[in-house]
C-alpha cells in the first residue's frame, strides 16, 4: 500500500508540472462536457468508467440513487419540486473516499487525472494531490447538478434571473408535468443510470434541455465552424507585426425581440474595424450569447461579426467569435479561452476595445470584486488605458477553470 501512495504522490509531482494543452478541446457533447467534464470522462473513459461501476462503495450509491428515482416515479405525481428533492445531492462526501482509494490503486485513474489536468478544465487544482484534484473536481460536479436541479427544478432564481431561468414557471402545470415525464422516460432507461451520478446527471441535464437552455453548446466545435478561417490564419501569423495580439469587443445586450444587434453593438464594432484596419492586431475577437432578451435566437458575437464583414469589409479569417459569453465577466474570461486554446501568444498584450461606459466600468475596481465574487479569480490584469475605448490587458490562465454555477456558460 505504501507503495501505491508513493506512486501517486510521484505522479502528483509530475502532472503538477505540467500545462494544460494548448489546443481546442473535442467537444462530443459540450453541454454536458462543459458542465461536467469530469462526469463525462469517466462516461468517455473505458477502464476507469469500470473501476468507478465495479467499486463496491460507489456501486451501492448508484443502486440508492436509482432507488431514489423510483420512489419519485411512483410518488411526486406531477410535482416537479418532488423529484428536484429525491434527485438532488444532499451529501458529495461519500464518494470521496472511493475516489481517493481508486487513485492510489489504480493506474489507469492516475493517468485519467493526468488527461483531466491536461484538458484545463480544472487548471485551479492542477497544483493539488491526485487525490484532492479529483474530490475537488467531483464536488465541483455535485454542486452544479444541485444548481442545475434548483434552477430548472426547483425555481430558485439564478444569479441572473432576466436572462438565464427556465422556460416554465415553476408552479405551473407545465413544469410539474415535464418534470413528471423525464423522470419516467429516464427510469426507463436502466442502462445509462449504471454509475453513481447517473441519475442526478441525466435529470440536471435533462431540465436543462426540456428549459431550451443548451446555449453552452451551440456552434460547437468553433475552430470547425464560425471560427475555422480565423484558426487556421493563427498558425502562420507573423505576431512581431503588431502592437496587440488581438482586439477584444464585449457585446452589448438588446431588449428589443426580433432586433439582431443594439446599437452599442453597432458603436463597439466600428470601434474595432477601425484599430483593425489601423493595424493594431492581427484578429478581432467578438463576444456575447445568446443573451438578451431571454431565449433569443440571436448571439451577439454573430451579429457583431456579420457587421464587421458586411458594413466594414473585414475579412472572415480575422474574426473570432465566442457565442457563448453572458455578461462582461465572461467575455474576458471567453476571450482568455480562445486565446490560450487557439494557440495564441498568450503572455502578449492584447486589448480591450468598447465604448466609453462599459470601459470605465471594466477599469473601476468594482469589476475585479464582481469578477472575484462570480468567478472566484481574475481572468485577466489590466496593463494600462490607452485611450476613451481602450485597455490594455494581459489574460490569465485561471480563465481556463470550467463553472458549473453557471450552466448556460460554464
Amino acid at each position: 500500500m505504501r507503495r501505491l501512495v508513493w506512486l501517486a504522490a510521484l505522479a502528483t509531482i509530475a502532472f503538477a508540472q505540467k500545462k494544460p494543452a494548448a489546443s481546442p478541446i473535442d467537444w462530443k457533447s459540450p453541454v454536458e462536457e462543459k458542465n461536467f467534464y469530469l462526469l463525462a470522462m469517466i462516461e468517455r473513459d473505458a477502464a476507469v468508467r469500470k473501476l468507478v461501476h465495479d467499486d463496491a462503495a460507489l456501486s451501492r450509491i448508484a443502486k440508492e440513487r436509482v432507488a431514489a428515482l423510483d420512489h419519485a416515479v411512483a410518488d411526486c405525481k406531477a410535482r416537479a419540486e418532488c423529484y428536484a428533492v429525491a434527485l438532488k445531492w444532499e451529501d458529495p462526501n461519500p464518494a470521496r473516499e472511493s475516489l481517493a482509494k481508486l487513485y492510489a490503486a489504480s493506474a489507469a485513474m492516475r493517468d485519467f487525472v493526468e488527461k483531466l489536468r491536461a484538458s484545463g478544465m480544472y487548471v485551479r487544482y492542477n497544483d493539488l494531490d491526485g487525490a484532492e484534484f479529483l474530490w475537488r473536481a467531483w464536488a465541483d460536479a455535485a454542486a452544479g447538478m444541485n444548481h442545475a436541479i434548483d434552477v430548472f427544478g426547483l425555481g430558485v432564481p439564478p444569479r441572473y434571473p432576466a436572462i438565464d431561468s427556465p422556460a416554465y414557471e415553476m408552479n405551473s402545470g407545465a413544469a410539474g408535468r415535464l418534470a413528471a415525464n423525464l423522470a419516467a422516460v429516464l427510469d426507463d432507461d436502466r442502462e445509462r443510470l449504471d454509475l453513481f451520478f447517473s441519475p442526478a446527471l441525466r435529470f440536471a441535464l435533462g431540465l436543462m434541455d426540456l428549459n431550451l437552455r443548451d446555449e453552452a453548446g451551440r456552434l460547437e466545435p468553433m475552430e470547425k465552424g464560425e471560427n475555422a478561417a480565423a484558426f487556421r490564419k493563427i498558425r502562420s501569423t507573423d505576431w512581431k507585426r503588431y502592437p496587440y495580439s488581438v482586439i477584444v469587443v464585449p457585446g452589448a445586450g438588446n431588449d428589443r425581440p426580433g432586433v439582431r444587434i443594439s446599437p452599442s453593438g453597432k458603436l463597439r464594432v466600428q470601434l474595432a474595424a477601425k484599430r483593425y484596419r489601423d493595424g493594431k492586431a492581427p484578429f478581432i475577437l467578438v463576444s456575447g450569447g445568446f443573451v438578451h432578451p431571454s431565449q433569443t435566437p440571436y448571439a451577439e458575437a454573430i451579429e457583431m461579426k456579420r457587421e464587421l464583414m458586411e458594413k466594414y469589409s473585414i475579412p472572415e479569417e480575422a474574426i473570432l467569435i465566442d457565442p457563448h459569453a453572458r455578461h462582461t465577466t465572461t467575455n474576458i474570461r471567453n476571450a482568455a479561452r480562445i486565446m490560450y486554446r487557439y494557440g495564441m501568444p498568450f503572455e502578449a498584450t492584447a486589448l480591450i476595445t468598447t465604448d466609453a461606459g462599459q470601459s470605465a466600468s471594466i477599469e473601476n475596481p468594482g469589476f475585479e470584486k464582481r469578477c472575484l465574487r462570480e468567478l472566484g479569480y481574475m481572468p485577466h490584469r489590466l496593463v494600462r488605458r490607452t485611450s476613451t475605448f481602450d485597455l490594455e490587458f494581459v489574460p490569465r490562465i485561471e480563465s481556463l477553470q470550467s463553472d458549473p454555477m453557471d450552466p448556460l456558460d460554464p
